[in-house]
């Protein structure tokens, strides 16, 4: 008898204790899927993040290099092999470099090549040669070339220039750590992958010295390690295409519906797929809005003022803009006072009032996005 009691508790035990191991191996996996996955760029030479989605509606047409020890011939590569009509503006740095010296292995260049003078404005189609012992930052779609305090022991500082791209242009940039000794890059690119950009650096098995590109690959999640040529490549195909018409680009848009009202939710997917939009997700809450934000990456949200959840539709949509700099259109029953003074301590690109016509959502939409593309070109918002 006693015998059956210790078999029948033993297999209790280990049941108890399989199901508890299978519990904690659901945490785990839970964990590491929702928490670690954008590390898995790291890991993804010649690759992508899985989770990011580099879409040609986001126009990544401000691109900031930055190398030193063993990046001359490097840079001299990688210019040569942008083409003539890239819609982008470059900038090159490096340090302890005069310009002469960047000119003579930029003779191949096809883009204008230029030196970065203060106070001229950004435009697209330069390549522009920062200048030795000056600091250059990005403002408001301006240079500001200045001999401010050295960052790292650098000046130039690469950190400085991705620093302020970042916090201007958003999730327009895409940042270039090249070969180079010590760490200048490595918190600039933090700063350009926090704002929504892109970050690449040099495979560092082909950099000449490859301690600054290694340190990016370290402390920052890198969406693309790459040779030269993998480099020159894709900065072309994130570039914008200055030839694709605005309508057709329009049809393959992206909205975010925050909608706590299912059955209004539903009726504007349907009525915004029939004019060409894609619906990313349709959430009810503040808290899965952000959730989707990240991992959806819209083009555009339609943002209900009052939500499920503890976050209201004001609140969600402050949060958006300082995380990912995606615009928000208001679409709500309230128009009170109140409301609208809430709306405004936002940013936001436009307010529908329900009930509306389709058609009034497709206009606030376009206005939104022609009004955000108008804002990366001319750098008339400022990313805080």
């Amino acid at each position: 008898m006693q015998k059956d009691y210790e078999a029948t508790f033993l297999k209790l035990a280990i049941g108890e204790r399989s199901r508890r191991l299978r519990h904690f191996s659901a945490l785990v996996r839970f964990v590491l899927m929702r928490y670690t996955e954008p590390k898995a760029g790291i890991l993804f030479r010649n690759g992508a993040v899985p989770c990011m989605d580099f879409s040609s509606m986001i126009r990544r047409d401000v691109i900031v290099i930055g190398g030193s020890a063993g990046s001359m011939k490097p840079l001299g590569c990688l210019a040569s092999s942008l083409p003539a009509n890239l819609q982008a503006a470059v900038f090159l740095m490096a340090h302890y470099t005069l310009p002469k010296f960047l000119y003579g292995i930029l003779q191949d260049c096809k883009l204008r090549v230029r030196d970065a003078v203060d106070l001229e404005r950004v435009e697209p189609g330069n390549l522009y040669v920062c200048p030795a012992d000056n600091n250059v930052s990005l403002e408001n779609g301006v240079m500001r070339v200045e001999r401010s305090p050295r960052e790292s022991v650098s000046r130039p500082s690469i950190n400085a220039l991705f620093r302020s791209a970042a916090m201007t242009y958003g999730r327009r940039v895409v940042g270039v750590v090249m070969s180079g000794l010590l760490a200048d890059g490595t918190s600039g690119l933090w700063y350009i992958k926090k704002h929504g950009g892109v970050t690449m650096v040099q495979d560092p098995a082909s950099a000449e010295f490859p301690s600054m590109p290694q340190s990016a690959i370290n402390d920052v999640v890198i969406d693309f390690v790459l040779s030269i040529e993998g480099i020159a490549q894709k900065l072309i195909e994130l570039a914008p295409d200055r030839t694709a018409d605005l309508y057709a680009r329009a049809r393959g848009v992206r909205v975010l519906i925050v909608e706590d009202e299912n059955l209004v939710a539903q009726n504007l997917a349907a009525a915004l797929q029939e004019h060409g939009y894609t619906v990313s997700a349709i959430e009810r809450s503040g808290e899965s809005a952000l959730e989707s934000a990240l991992t959806m990456n819209p083009d555009v949200i339609l943002m209900d003022i009052r939500l499920g959840g503890s976050l209201s539709g004001t609140e969600t949509a402050r949060r958006i803009w300082e995380r990912f700099q995606i615009p928000v259109v208001y679409v709500t029953a309230f128009a009170d006072a109140d409301t609208l003074n809430e709306v405004k301590t936002t940013v936001n690109y436009g307010y529908v009032v329900k009930p509306f016509a389709t058609e009034a959502a497709h206009a606030a939409i376009q206005l939104a996005l022609d009004r955000r593309e108008k804002e990366l070109r001319f750098g008339s918002a400022r990313v805080e």
